[in-house]
């Protein structure tokens, strides 16, 4: 693990040589690079790509957009990345009401340096991460995401934790576009069933705390920080399966931020694993 970190810190090393407006050019050679030596992502993005309908080609895209955040993660260290962040009138207006916040966002565009922009620029962000299970790399992107004062949460006994900043009114940034296995609940996601994290719609129950969706993408070299109209829990309060409601509400809303930017989702994760158990698919 340790010879492992060095190879990375040194690979940034290099990579860190380039000025920013490089990053695109770099990160297609090593995007190509990565599709063309990992070949059991290539055969899950693409499988995935054609499981939601849209096209296997977009694979290599999807790869581009895997060495890019990596890339910019590295040449934006210690610089302002240019993110534009549109509707935070929405969760200023549930903070000004004394209200938690819960950001449903997903593996979209670069989502690190999106989180990195909204602590600099004011917001005090708790995020839900699961830790590296490489001590050394994980102590080493730790520090860079919480260098402009965002808190992560690691997953583990987090639920107290998450709890409790809703209780003071503050916001908590929660993933909700991965396969939950067991213990997700299962709603639809490009029309396929997909277990998906509870915990959101339970705490925004519990606490009365709205969910924002949040959308993230890049264009032309600036990213995009997009902060939708919230999902209110008052309106779910009283249906059989209220909790079941307000995931499907959000992960809709999910996927169409994909389907507006396809090759910049993280595509390389099997989202469907539970289902595809169920149906015999390895």
């Amino acid at each position: 693990q340790f010879l492992v970190y060095w190879a990375a810190r040194f690979a940034a090393c290099g990579v860190a040589m380039f000025p920013p407006p490089h990053a695109p050019r770099l990160a297609r050679w090593l995007g190509a690079l990565y599709f063309l030596l990992d070949g059991k992502h290539r055969r899950v993005a693409e499988r995935n790509l054609g499981r939601a309908g849209l096209s296997p080609a977009l694979a290599p895209k999807v790869f581009e957009n895997a060495a890019l955040l990596a890339v910019e993660m590295i040449l934006y260290r210690g610089r302002t990345a240019p993110v534009r962040i549109e509707g935070r009138e929405h969760v200023d207006r549930i903070l000004a009401r004394g209200q938690g916040a819960i950001l449903a966002i997903g593996h979209l565009g670069n989502w690190e340096l999106a989180g990195l922009a909204a602590a600099r620029a004011g917001h005090r962000l708790h995020s839900l991460a699961r830790p590296l299970q490489n001590p050394y790399l994980n102590a080493w992107i730790l520090g860079t995401r919480t260098s402009t004062g965002q808190v992560i949460v690691p997953k583990r006994g987090a639920v107290p934790v998450m709890a409790a900043v809703l209780r003071r009114g503050e916001i908590l940034v929660v993933q909700v576009d991965q396969d939950m296995r067991r213990s997700g609940v299962m709603v639809d996601f490009f029309g396929r069933p997909a277990s998906t994290a509870r915990s959101p719609a339970v705490l925004s129950l519990k606490y009365g705390a709205p969910i924002v969706p949040v959308n993230i993408y890049r264009d032309r070299g600036t990213h995009y920080l997009c902060v939708d109209t919230p999902i209110l829990p008052e309106e779910y309060r009283g249906r059989p399966d209220a909790v079941r409601a307000i995931t499907q509400a959000f992960t809709s809303r999910i996927e169409a931020f994909v389907r507006q930017h396809p090759e910049q989702w993280n595509w390389l994760h099997r989202r469907w694993k539970t289902i595809e158990r169920t149906e015999g698919v390895h």
